[in-house]
């Protein structure tokens, strides 16, 4: 394992900007944390939305606006988020 640990240590250190310490605790986080995966996955599946969401809106797309609309359904499966936030504009029903 310190090979892994080591190199993902060194990659939150590089990419994150983190100092030695927290980095090697998030990379002891994420290989030993199952959640830490549902966690990262969301994250891109979000970020997947909000680029599909852009290129729907085209010109009239604002980061605030996604936001605003992403939260205002509250906490549901980012699928369903997908699902309601792709239809017609106006169309806000879940």
């Amino acid at each position: 394992w310190p090979g892994p640990l080591l190199n993902t240590t060194r990659f939150f250190m590089d990419k994150a900007y983190m100092g030695e310490l927290p980095a090697r605790r998030e990379a002891m986080r994420g290989t030993f944390d199952p959640g830490y995966l549902s966690y990262t996955l969301g994250k891109l599946m979000i970020l997947k939305l909000r680029e599909d969401f852009q290129r729907e809106q085209g010109s009239a797309f604002t980061l605030k606006g996604f936001h605003d609309r992403l939260l205002s359904y509250g906490a549901p499966p980012v699928s369903l988020l997908r699902q309601v936030m792709l239809r017609e504009p106006g169309d806000s029903t879940i």
